[in-house]
């Protein structure tokens, strides 16, 4: 029997009474609960990114639509900016916040298109697997940058090399921007309301600061790392 990890969102007010449990396989984070209605929007050459390597006959469907198309199924007519409380439940704990449902869907879309199959965004299935709903962009960017440098840690006990900046982040991080822009004018073809789109930008915003971050923010968080390079507890031997 497949292990399996359930993360449950909720987003609740006078108006809105949504739930979703979310299945995903233990093994290697990847959404298992996918959408086989196969509507149009979902269909990989419409609106396809023009990086995607997937090809029609072996992939009719793009897998982020798919992923994503009961959801945005029951969301596309919130508004935006309505308030709710989300609550997100794992296996041992839960975490509640009062957001606009704007930023509730953002975080609920960041856990789930890393795990959807996307060929571009499943580099950042570490950071779902370890998801912190409702991040803001330092805890963002000090998390996407710590899962690429564990990376590298994999890589060189593979291959012996690592590399020594993160050009491949950004560049991973350039793919990304692609698949939201596109996954909006899909969006833009289905929604009557702006929420899932507000809500893909939201991400974005991320996606996007993550290359200044890159190039001149970093230093904003070395203060936090001092003791490493004071050496003030030498490791035990």
């Amino acid at each position: 029997m497949r292990d399996t990890i359930t993360i449950k969102y909720i987003l609740q007010s006078a108006d809105i009474d949504f739930a979703i449990d979310l299945f995903f396989d233990k093994k290697n984070f990847a959404l298992l609960n996918h959408n086989t209605g196969g509507n149009e929007w979902t269909r990989l050459n419409f609106h396809k990114c023009s990086h995607c390597p997937l090809n029609r006959e072996d992939f009719p469907f793009c897998p982020l639509a798919s992923a994503i198309d009961s959801i945005i199924a029951r969301i596309h007519n919130f508004m935006s900016y309505d308030d709710v409380h989300a609550r997100v439940e794992y296996k041992n704990r839960t975490v509640s916040a009062d957001v606009t449902v704007q930023r509730a869907l953002s975080s609920l879309l960041g856990l789930i298109i890393p795990a959807s199959g996307c060929p571009h965004t499943v580099y950042l299935r570490p950071m779902s697997r370890y998801h912190l709903p409702f991040a803001d962009t330092e805890e963002t960017i000090y998390r996407a940058t710590t899962m690429f440098l564990l990376a590298q840690y994999f890589i060189h006990k593979k291959s012996g090399c690592i590399p020594t900046d993160f050009s491949r982040l950004e560049r991973i991080y350039n793919n990304v921007h692609i698949v939201n822009t596109q996954i909006c004018k899909r969006l833009r073809k289905f929604c009557e309301k702006d929420s899932p789109l507000n809500a893909i930008t939201i991400l974005d915003m991320l996606t996007m600061s993550m290359h200044s971050a890159l190039k001149h923010d970093l230093n904003k968080l070395e203060s936090y790392f001092s003791a490493f390079s004071a050496d003030i507890v030498p490791p035990s031997t």
